[in-house]
């Protein structure tokens, strides 16, 4: 069965979900399906949102949850790399003044009235509360060494990765047509970007252990449930891992 059009489709058959449009040299993977996805590495991306101090660091009490995803997401980095994939940072990177954020937006972040809001000052002389290039909106110590000088560096200002930032325009001038998501938190940011992602026409799958959040199960639950109806998928980034003999003409992991 083929779904789409003559110029953009998915393939389905009893086995397989394949999304790579007839590449040349397509990946198929595990996912929490009974039929595998087939896609192409050189036009996927492996978006990463939000692992930034303010949202993982203890000196703001955040919940472990968050740092623990560190080893995960590096693993995914590198599986990802030797795929040929391109990677994506996308994390909270505003002006001080905040002249480009809603009053909603604001009232958000302001759990309550002795709560530091976007532009704010921190405790402990933490500098400002996610302000571009302050410690707040610093990608976490555990995550540098998995930076590349290559890597595409995205400023957002909103819950999703896409309004008003360059990331649509970035993947479009890659030829990138999926993403792969990892990051904090699984119901707020990391959905809000994987459901635009989808409404844009992106192919969108999840990391399942590469994400957390310090929401109630239900709300977890619900995520899960809406990126299937969103036409998303869900896997581990251990399906991603490559061996050797397989890195040169891609096969099936």
């Amino acid at each position: 069965m083929k779904v789409g059009n003559k110029n953009n489709y998915w393939v389905i058959n009893e086995k397989e979900i394949d999304i790579s449009r007839d590449s040349s040299n397509p990946v198929s993977i595990k996912i929490e399906d009974p039929k595998k996805l087939k896609f192409d590495p050189s036009r996927a991306a492996l978006i990463i949102i939000d692992m930034q101090n303010f949202f993982c660091s203890p000196l703001l009490d955040r919940s472990p949850e968050a740092l623990e995803l560190s080893p995960f997401i590096a693993k995914a980095v590198m599986n990802c790399r030797k795929l040929g994939m391109s990677v994506a940072w996308v994390n909270w990177g505003n002006r001080l003044d905040t002249a480009n954020l809603p009053p909603s937006l604001q009232y958000a972040f302001k759990g309550h009235p002795d709560q530091a809001g976007i532009g704010e000052s921190l405790p402990k002389n933490l500098g400002p509360s996610l302000v571009k290039d302050s410690w707040s909106a610093a990608v976490v110590d555990e995550l540098r060494e998995s930076i590349n000088p290559e890597d595409w560096w995205i400023d957002k200002y909103r819950m999703s990765g896409f309004p008003g930032t360059i990331l649509d325009q970035t993947l479009r001038a890659n030829g990138i047509n999926t993403l792969f998501f990892a990051g904090v938190n699984t119901d707020q940011c990391v959905l809000g970007t994987m459901q635009d992602a989808a409404f844009l026409g992106y192919d969108s799958i999840l990391l399942k252990d590469c994400t957390a959040t310090t929401s109630p199960s239900y709300a977890l639950e619900a995520t899960f449930y809406n990126m299937k109806a969103i036409g998303g998928f869900i896997t581990n980034s251990s399906n991603l891992a490559v061996k050797e003999k397989e890195l040169i003409g891609h096969s099936e992991i």
